[in-house]
């Protein structure tokens, strides 16, 4: 990911003019080595100001530079969000892009460089609330519980179990190394570089373990803990194209993806009265508002039962 980041920060590069490229450059230092942004963060970000440039410059006819931000108009910048909803970007996708924007402005400014402040005028979409997804729990263990034939389906069954069972993100299951692994815990590195550490389950273990012990490359501290068919790190593409192909043979809900199962972790959890802390710390979330939401979805899951217990909630013929 750091690799598409950078190459992303490049491609927007070429885009700018001479004075908005060094900008670009410090700017992009600052969200690794000072705000400690993840990669895929990075990578958004820049994928989104390379959006923007590039309205930019054809809206203008000319490079994007300074005195161009310092004098846009609210009208410029609502032609561009216009030309995204045309290109069908959905109403997240856009607030994100409009928070790239304004996070960016906002390091302009801090530099005491002046910046139009049609930025501020513009607000977000309002965004539908949406709760997560998950599996059930036979959902779940489905993908986990079917007979492997090669190391590379035990490779994947580890992955799903350790997604399930320690509700990692996947980007934080597929970057850890061999030396990031004992019997007991996992130390994941998350979100803005932020470490902790997960309790490994029994089974969770034993099934990477089996895996490892299958694998064709040797366990080595500093190599990936889970390789791809060539040894070098898993791609997540791989795994995602993988639950793509098993939700057709399992009839699995188009919902079941890698995430899902984190959700599923979380969800079940608090259905089995986890204390929502330990699930906070659990999932690496920074607020306790993110974890909040699972606590929303078991609500409705109780009033939905209720309903349909309750017999004056049914319709009398």
């Amino acid at each position: 990911m750091e690799e598409r980041a950078a190459r992303r920060l490049q491609e927007t590069l070429e885009l700018a003019s001479q004075d908005l490229k060094a900008l670009l450059k410090s700017f992009y230092q600052q969200l690794v080595y000072e705000r400690r942004a993840s990669w895929h963060t990075v990578h958004a970000v820049f994928s989104d100001l390379k959006h923007f440039v590039t309205f930019m410059n054809d809206h203008k006819g000319e490079l994007l530079c300074l005195r161009e931000l310092e004098s846009l108009s609210p009208m410029d910048l609502r032609s561009f969000l216009a030309s995204r909803v045309h290109a069908q970007s959905s109403k997240r996708t856009n607030a994100r892009l409009l928070s790239s924007l304004k996070s960016f402005v906002r390091y302009l400014r801090r530099q005491g460089l002046k910046v139009s402040s049609t930025f501020e005028v513009i607000s977000s979409p309002r965004l539908d609330k949406s709760l997560p997804r998950p599996l059930s729990k036979t959902q779940s263990l489905s993908l986990i519980n079917r007979k492997p034939e090669t190391w590379i389906e035990l490779r994947d069954q580890a992955l799903f179990m350790l997604l399930y069972g320690c509700g990692l993100r996947i980007s934080e299951a597929l970057n850890l190394n061999r030396a990031d692994w004992t019997d007991s815990f996992l130390l994941i590195k998350g979100k803005g570089g932020k470490e902790r550490h997960v309790p490994l389950l029994a089974p969770v273990a034993e099934k990477v373990e089996q895996y490892l012990k299958a694998s064709p490359y040797p366990s080595e501290p500093d190599k990936p803990l889970f390789r791809g068919a060539r040894g070098g790190r898993l791609n997540p593409v791989i795994l995602e194209r993988t639950l793509r192909n098993l939700r057709l043979e399992l009839g699995l809900p188009d919902t079941a993806t890698p995430h899902a199962l984190r959700h599923s972790f979380a969800t079940h959890l608090l259905e089995g009265g986890g204390d929502l802390r330990h699930i906070q710390e659990l999932l690496g979330h920074a607020s306790l508002s993110s974890t909040q939401i699972y606590t929303d979805l078991t609500q409705d899951k109780l009033y939905q039962a209720y309903r349909d217990a309750h017999p004056r909630s049914r319709k009398v013929s």
